[in-house]
């Protein structure tokens, strides 16, 4: 794949990747100095921060002076994914509501009663995303295709399910490293696809996760609470290129990117998780790999970047 105009290459890294991981790397560790157990909670502030200060500073990138790239505040005339942000960080509130929920049910119910605890965090959990999924599908999209809304919350609960569970068995590092591949591989995707403004909010969690990635590996801190952050931007980032602008590449290749997380989800069993730790390790990275790898080479294959 020939890479973009070195001018234009800098000023993404310049205004985009690197405020996205600078800000999250730098806040996660911030709040980790009170102990790894405020890691889940550095992680989804350090998540937060970073994609906050990127799309702030994406304003620089040629659009007007005055706006971020997504607007906080999206109007009555805003477009389904202009509320991507407001989705992103009610989930990762709900997230860190409903762990610490996980936390007194766990202290004070009876082992027998495990299962109360899974219902007290996972049904507030579907509920959000069943909220956030209605606003990132337009009126005339959903009456279009009645299926469109249980499925975009169907595919973030899953992708939910199995980014949590992987990170809170000790890889909450590598999860946030997974999610930083898949959100880059969405960028290269939206560059083919021939929308900017997607490629950058896209490299904005690429690179956000990829600062508390950094973090969490160095500090061996739990990054699951910025799992809920990829959760509410990918599959609708995905679905809202689709749906809103043309292009040859096949449906095929953005079914890959948005549901890559759910290879994760064999991971889950316990007779398969507790094999030897290595080979978990690399399954686990080829198998995320290979679907974003197969997205691109169809993208490549069907579309010209705009600088060839």
């Amino acid at each position: 794949m020939p890479l973009p105009p070195l001018e234009d290459l800098l000023l993404v890294l310049e205004y985009v990747a690197l405020p996205a991981a600078g800000g999250a790397a730098l806040v996660a560790a911030a709040l980790l100095l009170l102990g790894r157990r405020a890691g889940a909670a550095a992680a989804a502030a350090g998540v937060a921060f970073g994609f906050a200060w990127a799309n702030h500073s994406a304003r620089h990138l040629g659009w007007d002076a005055e706006s971020p790239l997504l607007p906080w505040t999206p109007g009555d005339d805003a477009k389904p994914w202009h509320h991507l942000p407001r989705a992103a960080f009610v989930l990762l509130a709900v997230g860190l509501l409903t762990r610490w929920v996980d936390l007194v049910a766990g202290h004070y119910l009876p082992e027998r009663r495990w299962w109360v605890a899974n219902v007290l965090v996972w049904v507030p959990r579907a509920a959000a995303v069943g909220v956030v999924s209605n606003w990132l599908v337009s009126e005339k999209t959903a009456g279009e295709v009645w299926w469109l809304v249980p499925a975009l919350a169907a595919a973030m609960l899953l992708e939910w399910v199995a980014l949590d569970g992987v990170a809170r068995a000790g890889a909450g590092g590598q999860v946030a490293a997974y999610q930083s591949a898949v959100f880059v591989a969405a960028s290269v995707l939206m560059l083919y696809h021939h929308w900017a403004s997607a490629s950058h909010v896209a490299l904005m969690l690429g690179g956000a996760m990829f600062g508390v990635a950094v973090v969490a590996g160095l500090a061996k801190a739990d990054a699951s609470g910025a799992v809920p952050a990829g959760v509410g931007v990918l599959p609708a980032l995905l679905l809202a290129a689709h749906v809103s602008q043309d292009s040859n590449i096949p449906q095929a290749a953005f079914w890959l990117v948005a549901l890559a997380p759910l290879v994760l989800l064999p991971f889950l069993v316990p007779a398969v998780a507790r094999r030897d730790r290595w080979f978990v390790r690399l399954a686990r990275a080829v198998l995320v790999l290979a679907p974003l790898v197969a997205a691109l080479a169809l993208a490549a294959r069907h579309e010209q970047l705009a600088f060839e």
